[in-house]
């Protein structure tokens, strides 16, 4: 018995088009990783922002031999590490931070939203495939406002945020196409 993949493809109507259940699967992936990407930015501009000494001079690496072994750094490392955070707090202008913490925590909430409309995708309601585009535009806005404020912030930020903005910002404009074009069908069907 030869069973073509269009049967495994489609599903009874009464259970969902299968283009929502892929586009389901794949936004709860991504909504998971974008909700710890952009929870892990939140707590990365918080911890550097109250970190800062108020002199805004970090003082030099303490890098205790007892805890260099129990990480397993050599002092090379922790004062390679140091160095990092020092050239994001002291490269970042003064509205740098706080702006990232505000679009992070907004990023943080539709993300994890997302994942809501994913399973509501896969678990097929009508109002799924409409509240997924909208809630993609807000993902991609966020992804341009990010991307306008990292080349703003001058060339050190910019290395480490530009690719990963990029990065994200295709993938939302992708999803964001497939659930037009999934509701386009649906409405010519």
């Amino acid at each position: 018995m030869v069973t073509s993949f269009s049967h495994y493809a489609t599903r009874p109507q009464s259970e969902g088009p299968a283009w929502a259940s892929w586009l389901g699967v794949i936004t709860i992936v991504f909504g998971i990783f974008l909700t710890t990407s952009h929870g892990n930015e939140w707590m990365k501009q918080a911890v550097i922002t109250h970190s800062m000494p108020a002199s805004g001079e970090m003082p030099a690496a303490d890098c205790p031999p007892e805890e260099l072994e129990e990480e397993g750094l050599s002092l090379a490392e922790c004062e390679h590490m140091v160095a990092n955070v020092k050239g994001i707090a002291l490269s970042a202008p003064d509205w740098f931070p706080g702006f990232q913490m505000v679009l992070s925590g907004i990023g943080t909430v539709i993300a994890f939203l997302s994942i809501i409309v994913g399973a509501a995708l896969v678990n097929y309601r009508g109002w799924a495939p409409t509240v997924a585009i909208l809630t993609f535009a807000a993902l991609i806005a966020i992804d341009v406002i990010g991307f306008m404020a990292a080349v703003n912030a001058g060339p050190i930020l910019r290395q480490f945020y530009l690719g990963d903005i990029l990065l994200w910002f295709f993938i939302h404009l992708i999803m964001i196409v497939a659930a037009v074009a999934g509701r386009h069908g649906e409405s010519t069907i």
